[in-house]
């Protein structure tokens, strides 16, 4: 630069002679530009203002902000404590420094700049600025690039290791009462959601072509914060400060506001594990508040079941028995002690969370024994970690057994509680049975001779459900056998009881975990996922599994031999298609070719990066699944994994029919494991961090995976939006709606669920419109029938298919989904994903087409029937947002219509009649009541199906009231 201007002095002249003059020689020479330096040494934070508005240079600006550096050097300025002059160099370092020297500056001058904005002031300086540049992106097209590096500035000060420490720490310099104002505006940043919401919202503004960061995800940035408030609780003493303790509590209490309450418990916890710094963690949770200290539970043991205690193994024994190596005469009682280290460690850790605080102790009873409680859904090893913890308080023991042996009995309970909540609350008294009996038995047979125990018995025996009496007989032999040894134990003689899965819910009072040691915690962060150990396996091969050789013999005439002469080879081509590019490097002449084991399909699913990898296994997975499914473990062992993978799928490239490809191999997978896979899935439904796409897909996989085990045909029926589209003519005859409007037709009404529904709908009503039109045309006397003969009507009926869902529609779909339902009922209360109209609707109409595959015939159908109820009654009585769409509303009513249509086919009702007496009539009045409000609108499906519920309804009452003035009739007579 120098060179262009030529210095130039300013003196005084009169008014009539020029204010500059100029010299000859600046007039022949290019003018030269001088940069006036600023000041190195300023005295005062206005010098280092001054010095950042006048554009400083590079090497005046690294002196600056060496200045600026906290430290304890005597010459340094202190801007990190809150103060107007502090704030005014702050927003010109956001305005003026990072626009002009971000990019250019060094990775040194980047990091003192970093340590410079490293406070409060500093963080809600970047905040404000973010703020009003987003505000701005629409008008001004160059802020998307300043919004890009002050999200990596804001990334950089928060990846500061032991920021929250010190911004504690730097609260108290000033002192006079300004650490308590400091940190209360630091938790609303951090804590609050203003620093994720600007950051998010920044990075929507830039949106996904740019590399992503942190900062701006929720997930992320929970995890962030929880491993910072464990960095930073470790630093403190644990006997002192009570203030510091007292601030973290308060950061991570509303850190649990942000919505990743799982990601920031785990964060923490983990953490703490990995620094053997557990003591200090009990001492952070000890000052939590109430609510709080049951956020972090309930998150902590979902957290700990997730990662260390499913075993799939469990779910195998129950797809095939054939597949589990002990059979009924070799069963193993001591299978639990495969899974006993991982126990025993998660009982030490949760011994050590618990402590001696009763707060703490009273939510894991209520966590146990509530009536939405004890983890439904999670696996038995939990609920031996928690009682193994607690082992050594026998009040407590006395307690859970007390409150989980009244709740087994209670009619009420019984007849209105999910079957998977029964189970669990059945698992936890033979758990507890089992502890005290070893610890207190004269106890354990008082309270086996007592009245709740046997009257919770008697009430099981007289339940409806077949499930409810198999747990009530489990449990009177299993007490029985450990109080009665004397004498002769209980034994109802059932073929049920003997069981393999009875042996294995009666080896549960066997179960006796131990607290480990408190070092053996570190392997749970060390190892991740432990691997549960495997049992042997048998090397037999199947001798159903059979190879058929086909030998295909070609035979050539002579003409053939003759005429071969004739044909002449095609000419090479002149250029290949594969070498067109330019750059030789960049062809790919080593293709993939279609997967062939499950591992090969899950390592292409992982190459999210490869369009070739991805196609290829969407192409091949749900034939490479359907091979596998009867072929050893290599499916069963991966089930999980793929599921996971297949659900959490991305349309990253904009792959043709990429939704049908991915549902056709979820369906697979799901009728070739389905209790695994089915559970997986609902779990899913109701959990994790999917997308409304991605729930949809796995309630849909599981439906027709359903109506598939159920011998359903819907070969023919389109999957996906896209190949809905090329069978959507026979919808329009003649023309088609515009492009826009037809496709938002199609998302409307061509769904599978949707499709299924239709179809059932109509297979539902019609009798019933030809029962009424047959009343209007006259009786059925005056008609004139066409007979066929026997043998053409043999050759038309369809001959029935093996209906395999109903023996594991239970655990594999219906309790899970309702299970799980009342659950995120609880922790929701109808304000969560699930219950958007969409969702919910779709979730409706998954347990209605399950109910109608299984079938009038299935064992559990009268507990489903109960908890389908159950579950509708919810949608009457809980006021949610969603409850008047009419959308919402039709599935409704399409579930009760399944519902009546399931259970009338057999006894035309009766059962219905004689146990739900209450619920028809309940359920007439509700549906009675929308039709006559006019909810419905101006649907006629909508009140189609109203009017159908209602007759049903009617038509179950009436032919009770017959058979009823029957039996009054014959007992006169």
């Amino acid at each position: 630069m120098e060179g262009l201007l030529t210095p130039m002095r300013t003196t005084s002249t009169p008014r009539d002679e020029p204010l500059i003059t100029i010299s000859k020689s600046s007039q022949s020479a290019p003018p030269q530009l001088t940069t006036v330096l600023s000041p190195v040494s300023p005295s005062t934070l206005d010098d280092i203002l001054t010095t950042l508005r006048s554009k400083p240079s590079s090497e005046t600006l690294s002196q600056v902000l060496d200045l600026l550096v906290p430290s304890t050097d005597i010459n340094s300025f202190d801007i990190s404590t809150p103060s107007p002059k502090a704030s005014q160099v702050v927003k010109a370092l956001l305005e003026l420094t990072v626009p002009d020297f971000w990019s250019i500056i060094s990775k040194s001058g980047r990091s003192k700049l970093i340590l410079c904005l490293r406070s409060i002031t500093g963080l809600g300086g970047i905040i404000a600025r973010l703020r009003f540049l987003i505000k701005s992106a629409d008008s001004q097209p160059g802020v998307k690039g300043q919004i890009e590096e002050l999200l990596d500035l804001l990334q950089g000060v928060l990846g500061q290791t032991g920021i929250v420490r010190g911004i504690w720490v730097s609260g108290g310099v000033g002192g006079d009462g300004k650490r308590g104002v400091v940190w209360k505006e630091f938790v609303t940043l951090a804590a609050g959601g203003k620093l994720l919401s600007v950051a998010a919202a920044g990075e929507n503004i830039l949106g996904k072509g740019g590399r992503e960061r942190w900062v701006g995800d929720g997930k992320l940035y929970t995890t962030w914060l929880g491993r910072e408030i464990s960095k930073a609780s470790t630093k403190i003493d644990s006997e002192e400060d009570g203030e510091e303790w007292e601030a973290l509590a308060v950061l991570l209490g509303r850190g649990f506001s942000l919505g990743y309450s799982d990601d920031l418990v785990e964060s923490l916890t983990y953490c703490h594990i990995t620094l053997n710094t557990l003591p200090k963690l009990h001492r952070l949770l000890s000052q939590l508040l109430s609510h709080e200290k049951r956020t972090y539970l309930s998150s902590l043991l979902r957290i700990l079941s997730r990662k260390h205690l499913f075993n799939p193994q469990l779910f195998q024994s129950l797809e095939d028995p054939s597949e589990n190596p002990t059979g009924p005469d070799t069963f193993d009682a001591q299978w639990w002690k495969s899974d006993t280290p991982v126990v025993s460690q998660i009982a030490a850790l949760l011994h050590i969370i618990l402590g001696g605080d009763t707060t703490y102790r009273d939510l894991v009873v209520d966590w146990l024994v509530s009536s939405n409680g004890g983890g439904v859904g999670e696996p038995i090893g939990i609920r031996r970690a928690l009682v193994a913890a607690l082992n050594e308080d026998q009040d407590v023991l006395k307690v859970l057994l007390e409150k989980s042996m009244i709740i087994f009995g209670d009619s009420v309970w019984i007849r209105h509680t999910p079957i998977m909540r029964q189970e669990v609350n059945v698992q936890l008294l033979l758990l507890l049975s089992g502890y005290t009996h070893r610890q207190l038995p004269q106890y354990l047979n008082r309270l086996a001779r007592s009245s709740p125990f046997l009257n919770g018995v008697s009430n099981r025996l007289a339940a409806s459900s077949i499930r409810a009496r198999f747990l009530g007989m489990i449990v009177g032999e299993s007490l029985s056998g450990l109080t009665d040894k004397d004498g002769k134990p209980m034994d109802f003689g059932v073929t049920e009881t003997a069981s393999e899965e009875a042996r294995w819910w009666k080896s549960i009072v066997g179960v006796q975990d131990s607290i480990g040691d408190a070092g053996e915690v570190i392997k749970l962060a060390q190892g991740g996922e432990i691997t549960v150990r495997k049992r042997k396996q048998s090397t037999e091969v199947n001798p159903k599994i059979q190879s058929k050789v086909m030998v295909v013999e070609e035979v050539e005439s002579e003409e053939e031999e003759e005429e071969d002469d004739e044909f002449q080879p095609y000419p090479k081509p002149d250029s290949d298609a594969e070498d067109s590019d330019e750059d030789p490097t960049l062809i790919n002449r080593k293709k993939d070719t279609a997967p062939i084991y499950i591992r090969d399909l899950l390592l292409y699913l992982r190459s999210t990066d490869s369009y070739d990898r991805q196609l290829l296994a969407l192409q091949s997975s749900a034939a490479l699944i359907r091979r596998k499914a009867n072929f050893g473990k290599e499916l069963s062992d991966h089930a999980s994994e793929l599921a996971s993978l297949l659900t959490g799928l991305n349309d990253k490239f904009g792959v043709e029919n990429f939704q049908e490809m991915r549902m056709q191999a979820l369906i697979a997978l799901v009728v070739s494991s389905p209790v695994l896979v089915g559970g997986l899935l609902a779990r899913g439904f109701f959990e994790g961090d999917y997308s409304l796409g991605q729930r949809a897909a796995m309630a849909s996989a599981i439906g027709m995976g359903a109506r598939e085990l159920a011998g359903c045909d819907d070969g023919d029926l389109p999957l996906s939006v896209e190949s809905a589209k090329g069978k959507s003519t026979e919808l329009f005859p003649s023309k088609m709606l515009p492009g826009l409007m037809h496709n938002q037709w199609i998302k409307g009404k061509t769904s599978p669920l949707d499709r299924i529904t239709g179809g059932m709908e109509k297979m539902m009503i019609s009798p019933m419109a030809a029962e009424a039109a047959d009343k209007v045309t006259g009786p059925n006397i005056l008609k004139v029938r066409t007979f066929s003969s026997r043998i053409e009507v043999e050759k038309r009926r369809v001959k029935p298919a093996e209906n395999k869902l109903g023996k594991v529609v239970a655990e594999a779909f219906f309790f899970p989904l309702t299970g799980r339902w009342w659950g995120a009922l609880k922790d929701f209360g109808g304000r969560g994903i699930h219950f958007e109209p969409f969702l919910l609707t779709l979730f409706l109409k998954t347990l209605s087409i399950i109910l109608h595959a299984t079938g009038p015939s299935a064992v559990a159908l009268p507990q489903m029937t109960s908890e389908l109820w159950d579950l509708l009654f919810s949608l009457r009585n809980h006021s949610f947002p969603t409850s008047n769409d009419s959308s919402v509303q039709e599935a409704v009513l399409f579930a009760l219509l399944t519902l009546l249509e399931v259970n009338t086919s057999n006894d035309n009702g009766r059962r219905l009649a004689d146990e739900h007496a209450k619920e028809l009539l309940e359920t007439q009045e509700w549906v009675s009541g929308i039709m006559e409000s006019g909810q419905l609108g101006e649907e006629e499906k909508g009140r189609v199906l109203a009017a159908s519920v209602i007759v049903r309804i009617r038509g179950i009452i009436d032919g009770y009231q017959r058979r009823l003035m029957g039996e009054l009739l014959s007992l006169e007579a």
